[in-house]
């Protein structure tokens, strides 16, 4: 194999060579670099990627396959490829469509015959059969958890031990949360076995010697979210939030004993391949919404998720005392067979079609997460318009309770918690957002949050009598239902 100065070839600036060097430990597994904009990140990654495989030929290891991957193909073409073309010699290798290995530059045989990939994560399921000795990844932030956890089950190659992966991110996008647990604060999940091996070399505009001071005023000029993220590479806040009212400390509560008077409910999400929701509901007097049990299953079909949901009704509520379960709308489409909504009243949840309004749903998260101070609480309990003067005294002086805000969470919904962080706003090309969330987000908590307070809000009618006779016939030829049960069902919906 020839020699090369890698150094000579790649010029890395002295971050990227820390960098470098934090790769090459055999304590790192898991590297990630950045921070903020401008600090050379894809341009350490798709050398490092290279210094890998010329490393590993050195060693005897030859036609070694690694990948470097974008969210998408647009990304992937700017950010890598049109950079490769000018930046990779052609006497080191070629960058071509090859039939057998896809869209690459592979190393010339005097240099080892190595492959770096290029690669998008439109489907990360599509790469489950792929191996590779190492993963770099540009903008890892952009991508949710289940992308990275997909990458590390393909990242193997016979006879290397040390496989790597590399990543570039600034601190913004739909991953953040969960890259700043991994990296930053290195809150990992119980089951993580290597979180020593995560390590994080922040990176910054002012780090790049290539950029000169205009860049970091044109950073500095940007709004105060997205300058903390691209100048200062700050991860405490970034823009896109989509709840930011949200505060764990203020919105979650220990669990205790739902008194037997409040109002309860039930609202499920269900899915096969993603996860099946539901989480459990009550509503006190004031009117505030306590979650106080959730389910979160996925790869499961439709009856054993029923009949978990219902095994976890305690005694009390499992014979229909609920105030309505309501069930996405869609799993009542017809395909020929049961409906998801017939199987699940066939193991026992009996549930009504959600409201389908995906942003007004959104709007009503909002505004059971907003924090509500006595006096405006006082003004909406008696229709005072803006203008009204309030009596003398503020409300609490007049014995007026409030919990603020309108929605209360038990701790033990780590998933409804964990999604309510992480969810985003969806961004149009133009760059303009809008009321929706971003698809990639983790919704299926969300969602269920979401057709619960819109039923409680609109969907509260009783069915047609029609219906009625028409379930209590099927149940009833079917045992599964008597016509006492199903008519204290719906005096209790009357109740």
């Amino acid at each position: 194999m020839k020699e090369i100065n890698f150094s000579e070839l790649a010029h890395f600036t002295p971050r990227q060579l820390d960098f470098a060097s934090t790769v090459l430990d055999p304590s790192s597994k898991y590297t990630l670099y950045g921070g903020s904009k401008g600090s050379g990140k894809s341009y350490a990654l798709r050398w490092m990627l290279v210094y890998l495989l010329l490393d590993w030929a050195a060693k005897g290891h030859k036609n070694v396959r690694v990948a470097l991957f974008c969210e998408d193909y647009p990304a992937l073409k700017d950010r890598q490829l049109t950079k490769v073309q000018t930046e990779f010699p052609s006497w080191l290798g070629t960058l071509g469509d090859n039939k057998i290995e896809g869209l690459s530059f592979i190393l010339k045989p005097e240099y080892g015959g190595g492959v770096l990939g290029f690669r998008n994560l439109d489907d990360p399921a599509k790469y489950n059969s792929s191996e590779f000795a190492a993963i770099g990844v540009d903008e890892l932030t952009l991508n949710p958890e289940p992308t990275f956890q997909a990458l590390r089950g393909i990242m193997r190659w016979p006879g290397i031990e040390q496989t790597k992966f590399i990543a570039g991110t600034n601190p913004i996008g739909i991953g953040m949360a969960w890259v700043k647990k991994y990296w930053i604060t290195r809150e990992f999940p119980q089951n993580e076995v290597e979180g020593d091996k995560f390590v994080f070399v922040p990176a910054k505009a002012k780090d790049n010697p290539h950029l000169g001071p205009e860049f970091e005023m044109q950073l500095a000029g940007l709004n105060p979210d997205l300058r903390k993220a691209y100048l200062e590479g700050s991860w405490d806040i970034y823009e896109g939030q989509m709840f930011t009212e949200f505060n764990e400390e203020t919105h979650t509560c220990d669990a205790f004993p739902i008194p037997s008077h409040w109002k309860k409910y039930r609202s499920i999400d269900h899915g096969r391949t993603s996860p099946t929701s539901c989480h459990w509901y009550a509503v006190d007097e004031l009117g505030d919404v306590w979650v106080y049990r959730e389910y979160y299953q996925a790869a499961t079909d439709a009856d054993i998720n029923a009949r978990n949901i219902q095994g976890l009704s305690v005694p009390d509520e499992a014979d229909g005392r609920y105030w309505f379960t309501t069930l996405d709308s869609a799993c009542w489409a017809k395909h020929g067979g049961e409906t998801i909504a017939e199987i699940y009243e066939r193991n026992g949840v009996i549930a009504e079609p959600s409201v389908k309004g995906r942003v007004h749903g959104w709007s009503l998260v909002h505004e059971y997460l907003r924090y509500r101070t006595p006096e405006s609480v006082y003004r909406a309990e008696r229709r005072l318009k803006p203008d009204d003067a309030l009596p003398e005294g503020t409300a609490q002086d007049k014995g007026f309770v409030v919990h603020a805000p309108k929605i209360h969470i038990f701790k033990e919904c780590t998933n409804l918690v964990r999604e309510l962080k992480d969810a985003i706003i969806e961004v149009k090309r133009d760059g303009s957002q809008t009321e929706d969330m971003d698809a990639r987000s983790s919704d299926h908590a969300l969602d269920d949050l979401s057709y619960g307070l819109q039923h409680m809000h609109e969907g509260r009618t009783l069915k047609k009598r029609s219906y009625i006779e028409e379930l209590l016939m099927r149940r009833q030829k079917k045992n599964a239902l008597t016509a006492n049960n199903l008519s204290r069902y719906y005096a209790n919906r009357r109740s």
